[in-house]
C-alpha cells in the first residue's frame, strides 16, 4: 500500500537540476557601459557559466540514467538523492564565489569542493543502485560503462581539489579537460566494447 515514487523522485530531482541551471546564468551582469574591462568581466563570468553548465548537464546525464531503471526506490537512494541535490543546489553558489576570487585559492577550492562532493555522492548512488539491482554481476556491459565513468569522475574531481590548492588560476581549464577527457573516455569504451560484441 505504501510505496515510494519514482515518478516523484525524478520529478523533484528534474525541477532542482532546473533551477539550479536557470539560477546561474543569473549571476551575469549586463555591464551598463561597453569598455574592454567590462567586456573582459563579463565574457569571464559568460564563460564560467558554461563551464559549470556542462557539470551540471553531465550530473543530470548520470542521474536520469543511474534512476532509468528503478522502479520503487528504497528509502536509502532517496535520503542520498537528496544530498546529491543539495550538493547540486550549491553549484550556483560556488559558481558566483568563483566568480568573484578568479584567481584565489579560496574560490578554486569552493568550487572544486562543491564538485567533488556531488561526485563522491553520486558514486554512493551508483553502489546503491548497483546492489538494489543484484550486484555488479547483473550489470550490462552499458551499466559497467557508466559506473566506471562515475568512479573515474570522482578521482578526476579529486584532481581538481589539488590543483585548486596549487594551481588555483588552472583550475578551469583542468575541468574542461577533465569534462572532455571523461567523454573521450566513454566514446573509446564503446568503441572498443562494439567491437569485442559486448
Amino acid at each position: 500500500m505504501f510505496q515510494n515514487s519514482h515518478s516523484r523522485l525524478v520529478a523533484i530531482s528534474d525541477g532542482v537540476f532546473a533551477v539550479v541551471l536557470t539560477l546561474m546564468v543569473l549571476d551575469i551582469d549586463v555591464p551598463e557601459r561597453i569598455t574592454w574591462a567590462t567586456m573582459s568581466a563579463t565574457g569571464w563570468k559568460v564563460l564560467l557559466y558554461m563551464i559549470s553548465f556542462g557539470v551540471v548537464a553531465q550530473y543530470w546525464i548520470y542521474h536520469q540514467e543511474l534512476f532509468h531503471a528503478i522502479k520503487e526506490p528504497i528509502i536509502q537512494l532517496l535520503v542520498y538523492n537528496f544530498i546529491y541535490l543539495g550538493f547540486i543546489c550549491l553549484t550556483p553558489f560556488a559558481t558566483s564565489f568563483l566568480s568573484d576570487h578568479p584567481r584565489e585559492q579560496a574560490g578554486a577550492l569552493m568550487f572544486a569542493g562543491v564538485i567533488f562532493l556531488v561526485d563522491a555522492v553520486q558514486f554512493i548512488l551508483f553502489r546503491l543502485v548497483i546492489r538494489a539491482g543484484g550486484g555488479r554481476a547483473q550489470l550490462t556491459p552499458h551499466d559497467q560503462e557508466e559506473y566506471r565513468g562515475a568512479a573515474t569522475m570522482l578521482i578526476i574531481s579529486g584532481v581538481y581539489i589539488v590543483i585548486g590548492l596549487i594551481l588555483p588560476q588552472w583550475l578551469l581549464l583542468v575541468i574542461v579537460l577533465g569534462l572532455f577527457g571523461r567523454t573521450v573516455q566513454t566514446h573509446l569504451w564503446r568503441r572498443w566494447a562494439a567491437r569485442h560484441g559486448q
